[in-house]
């Protein structure tokens, strides 16, 4: 038994039409019609909900809108139009690990048959939607993969008040074994005097990282007080954590970088020039969540942790 990938990353949307424009037309990606028509989609598989599935790497993006005006759903969409709501862990035996996580201390949110997806209580998860779903196989066909400007999800971004509570959760309740070699920002500093000497970047954070699957759980913890992803985490992450945004794996940033910004799509700063003489140098671009399904997205070429294939250890018979 044990948690195989990130499944896929729901997002919640007013315009499915706005969403398939983002993802498609600005990054080249598509929309599984197999699996979820277009335009109609498909029935959503939580809430009152219709969906779209767009392939990404060994996951996808499941982008929904309301039908109601009632649901957890509707309400989240009436407060904030569009954005990240959940993200879905996949098991190859569900049953086994709903049990090996209620006896580390996790509760379901919801009833539950023993078969089919579930919902995490949130009071148990920093107050993080969490879906536990069946490893079904998903394997896209190459006809609904894209364009190749993205190959897959680099990392899902997070942003939580202490690492130590994000370790009991991904590390202790989950089981996931983090990245040490890309642990990296420094503990948060002790002091008011020590958090004014660390502005040296615009948003310090101390990061640590879960491999999971071909992704990655990345975690940020504010090491300052008035910095963007402090005031998200003391605004919106009331029980100690808060999903801050999704990065894309990009062979050319820089060509991503461009596809995005022509289908309207607005970027954050700029993208630096790559030298030819550094090719293993790893490019960054960000792009606004006003534009981007309210949800911040970030681009970047780096490749995995040296740790990162540590979690095999656990799929081993």
């Amino acid at each position: 038994m044990a948690f195989t990938k990130v499944d896929h990353v729901a997002m919640l949307t007013d315009d499915l039409e706005n969403a398939r424009h983002v993802f498609c037309d600005g990054w080249g990606l598509a929309v599984d019609e197999l699996r979820s028509p277009w335009p109609q989609g498909r029935p959503g598989t939580f809430e009152d909900v219709t969906s779209i599935e767009i392939p990404i790497g060994e996951m996808f993006l499941e982008i929904s809108r309301p039908n109601d005006t009632t649901s957890d759903a509707a309400r989240f969409v009436a407060e904030r139009r569009a954005g990240m709501y959940h993200i879905a862990i996949a098991s190859n035996d569900l049953e086994a690990d709903v049990v090996r996580l209620q006896s580390r201390g996790a509760r379901l949110a919801e009833p539950w048959g023993g078969r089919g997806p579930v919902f995490l209580d949130p009071a148990m998860t920093l107050g993080l939607r969490i879906r536990l779903v069946p490893d079904e196989g998903y394997y896209p066909h190459p006809a609904y993969r894209g364009d190749g400007i993205f190959t897959g999800m680099g990392h899902v971004g997070i942003a939580a008040r202490s690492a130590d509570e994000v370790r009991a959760l991904f590390g202790g309740i989950f089981a996931l074994d983090e990245d040490h070699s890309r642990e990296r920002g420094g503990e948060p500093p002790p002091s008011p005097a020590a958090d004014r000497e660390r502005r040296e970047a615009d948003d310090p954070v101390y990061i640590v990282e879960f491999p999971l699957g071909g992704t990655v759980i990345e975690v940020s913890i504010p090491t300052t007080t008035d910095s963007g992803t402090a005031r998200l985490v003391a605004t919106r992450a009331p029980l100690g954590a808060v999903y801050h945004h999704i990065c894309p794996y990009a062979p050319d940033v820089a060509r991503s970088a461009d596809t995005g910004r022509a289908a309207g799509l607005r970027q954050i700063g700029t993208t630096p020039l790559r030298d030819p003489a550094a090719p293993q140098r790893v490019d960054v671009a960000w792009f606004h969540p006003r534009t981007c399904v309210g949800t911040l997205i970030e681009i970047w070429n780096r490749p995995p942790g040296h740790d990162h294939a540590l979690q095999w250890r656990r799929l081993q018979p």
